[in-house]
């Protein structure tokens, strides 16, 4: 279990995920909210939990507290978490703000999230043509899961 946050550590926490080179990305289409990501992440409050029951259950990463220590991407059950290179998520404040489409309902009711990172929801859905692999290849195995990391 992680260290409790306070203020000096949170400090700490961000200046070494300022030198991260890859953050923790969710493919919400495929994140059923197990918080299998949430136990192994060493970092407190860098991934949390959204919903209020199995229609818009999901988790999101904080980029800023984001160490890219990989934990929540092997652990992941359903194979739903990608590393991407930083630069790929520069100016995003959570992986909500990374999705490439809006299909998951926390886009219709943004309610579910803390208000000071709805600003998601007004954004378009993001267009990267560097990160475009990581979400083309279709994996038969998980209906709507995207292909090997």
């Amino acid at each position: 279990m992680p260290a409790p946050m306070n203020p000096e550590r949170r400090a700490a926490l961000v200046k070494g995920a300022s030198k991260a080179k890859i953050k923790a990305l969710v493919y919400l289409s495929a994140c059923t909210g197990c918080e299998v990501c949430i136990a192994v992440c060493p970092v407190p409050s860098c991934i949390e939990k959204f919903g209020d029951d199995p229609s818009n259950f999901g988790v999101y990463v904080n980029y800023d507290i984001c160490i890219g220590c990989q934990l929540c991407a092997k652990d992941c059950p359903w194979d739903t978490i990608r590393m991407v290179p930083t630069p790929s998520v520069a100016g995003h404040q959570t992986s909500l703000d990374s999705q490439p489409n809006h299909e998951h309902a926390i886009f219709s009711q943004p309610g579910l999230v803390p208000e000071e990172i709805r600003g998601f929801v007004e954004k378009p859905p993001f267009q990267d043509p560097a990160a475009a692999p990581l979400f083309q290849k279709q994996n038969p195995a998980v209906p709507g899961m995207m292909g090997p990391k």
